[in-house]
C-alpha cells in the first residue's frame, strides 16, 4: 500500500466512525445520562427529572419527523429529512408524587427535526436508538401525548420542554432529536492531512 492509498483508507475509516456527542449541556429538571444502559419502557426509568442521552451518531438515512421548524410543537411542521444525523433522546416518566419536569437540552449543532409521535418513534428506535437501551417500540402511549399535554419549543440548537406525567399513568413522554452530524475530531485532522499531501503532489 503506497502513501496515497494509506491516507485515503485512514480518512474513510475516520469518517465512518462515531462522531462526537450531540448533547453539550442541559438545564432545569434534566439529568444528562452520559453512558445510557437499561430500559426506557413503561415503569422502568422513573424519576424527578427528564433523562437525556445521545444515541447513534453520524447515521445517513431518510426519516419522517414530526417537527422541522423552530417554535412550539403546537405549530410543528412535519416533513421528511434526508442526510447524515446525530440522534439524541429525552425521556420522562414521573415517580408517584411528581407531576412535571421543565428544562432544556442544548446540542452542538442545529436541531433539524424532532420526533414525538408513537409511529415515528417506533420507526426510528432500531436505526437511531442506543444499542444499550431497550425502547418501548410498538407501545401506543409514548411521545408527547397524555394529559395535561407535554410541550416542547425548538430554538436553534436548544430544545426547551415542559413534560407532564401523572403517576401512575400508562403514558411515557419521549422525544427523539436529530441534529446536524459533526465528524469526529480525528476525521477532521485526517482530512487536513490528506489535503496537505494532495497539495504537495500537485507542486
Amino acid at each position: 500500500m503506497n502513501a496515497r492509498t494509506a491516507i485515503v483508507a485512514l480518512t474513510f475509516a475516520a469518517l465512518t466512525t462515531t462522531a462526537h456527542a450531540g448533547i453539550t449541556g442541559v438545564a432545569g429538571q434534566t439529568t444528562w445520562v452520559t453512558s445510557p444502559s437499561g430500559s426506557a419502557t413503561i415503569g422502568a426509568m422513573q424519576g424527578f427529572d427528564a433523562f437525556a442521552w445521545d444515541e447513534q451518531q453520524g447515521v445517513s438515512m431518510t426519516v419522517a419527523v414530526d417537527q422541522t421548524n423552530n417554535g412550539p410543537d403546537s405549530g410543528a411542521i412535519p416533513g421528511v429529512l434526508s442526510g447524515t444525523f446525530d440522534s439524541s433522546f429525552i425521556h420522562f416518566e414521573a415517580i408517584p408524587g411528581v407531576v412535571n419536569a421543565s428544562g432544556s437540552v442544548t446540542f452542538s449543532t442545529a436541531i433539524l427535526g424532532v420526533i414525538f409521535t408513537p409511529l415515528n418513534l417506533d420507526n426510528t428506535d432500531a436505526p437511531l436508538g442506543h444499542s444499550n437501551v431497550v425502547y418501548p417500540t410498538s407501545y401506543p402511549f409514548r411521545g408527547l401525548g397524555g394529559f395535561p399535554p407535554s410541550t416542547i419549543f425548538v430554538a436553534g440548537n436548544t430544545l426547551h420542554f415542559n413534560f407532564f406525567s401523572l403517576a401512575p399513568s400508562n403514558h411515557v413522554v419521549q422525544v427523539r432529536v436529530l441534529t446536524d452530524s459533526v465528524p469526529a475530531p480525528g476525521a477532521l485532522s485526517l482530512l487536513g492531512i490528506s489535503g496537505i499531501v494532495a497539495a504537495r503532489r500537485r507542486r
